[in-house]
């Protein structure tokens, strides 16, 4: 009976959210973090912009990770960037990298490059972004992407 029990703590524990496929990765630091889930979700006030965003954990069609000050913030970490809702190639695309654990939250901004390949039936893409914090070392992010569209 003791190891059925370690079975049903283990099954609990799962990522939730929608899975992303692709290569992406990130160096946030001297980690790692895989991220395994993501979606594209419209821009808040917008028509033609679309929120990508890729984690760890807990991003659905219910998450909105653009929020400046963000109290209800899934643990983990996350990359989002907005650009426009149509296949191109967007060399000077605002990427974040956000970190949150503990009710703390820690994210990064600067310029990348993203290039949308499609955004149906699914967006697919790939992001490219490098950066350096003084506290944190090296954050980068490469590889592609396809997350499922909730918009």
């Amino acid at each position: 009976m003791r190891h059925a029990w370690i079975v049903v703590l283990l099954a609990g524990c799962g990522t939730s959210g929608e899975p992303l496929s692709g290569d992406v990765s990130i160096q946030y630091g001297g980690s790692t973090p895989d991220l395994v889930v993501g979606t594209a979700v419209r821009t808040a006030d917008t028509t033609d912009q679309m929120l990508v965003q890729l984690g760890t954990d807990e991003v659905d069609c219910d998450t909105y990770l653009d929020v400046f000050f963000n109290f209800s913030a899934p643990e983990g970490t996350f990359v989002y960037f907005n650009v426009t809702d149509q296949p191109g190639t967007y060399d000077s695309a605002y990427v974040s990298v956000m970190k949150s654990e503990d009710r703390s939250t820690s994210t990064n901004t600067s310029s990348g490059s993203v290039t949308i390949t499609a955004v149906e039936p699914r967006v697919t893409g790939t992001v490219t972004f490098d950066t350096t914090d003084d506290e944190i070392g090296t954050i980068s992010v490469a590889g592609s992407f396809d997350v499922k569209r909730c918009f």
